[in-house]
């Protein structure tokens, strides 16, 4: 008879995608330069969204080249850098400080008209009655 055994379990690519410790440093590199790249357009090539990535890349560091981010993207790197990893680490986080900041200014700034929208509401003429 067969015996089902439970070691298929403990190498389940769910759970290793969900856990970024056990992963290789070429596979976390690849991981957190598609989340550097975002949302990609359905009909926008690969060569634009890997372009995007090095833009932004190179800003933090003159070291980075379009070879580079191509191998990292199709996981052909050989080895990663500590500095590669903590670069893309830095450029999604301030992705993430940059949409917070938005997301605040623009809460700041729906509060101002609605409290303006309020003011010009409570001083105007109620329907029905006219000022003398």
């Amino acid at each position: 008879m067969l015996e089902t055994s439970s070691k298929n379990v403990d190498f389940s690519p769910k759970r290793i995608s969900q856990d970024r410790t056990s992963m290789s440093d070429a596979e976390l590199a690849a991981d957190l330069l598609d989340e550097l790249i975002g949302y990609r357009g359905v009909r926008e090539p690969i060569k634009a969204m890997l372009d995007r990535a090095y833009d932004k890349l190179s800003k933090k560091s003159q070291k980075w080249t379009r070879r580079r981010v191509r191998a990292i993207f199709n996981k052909e790197a050989n080895r990663i850098d500590n500095r590669e990893i903590a670069e893309m680490e830095a450029v999604i986080a301030e992705r993430k400080r940059h949409a917070e900041y938005k997301e605040e200014t623009a809460r700041i700034a729906q509060m101002a008209v609605a409290a303006q929208t309020n003011a010009s509401r409570r001083y105007a003429p109620k329907q029905g009655r006219e000022l003398i």
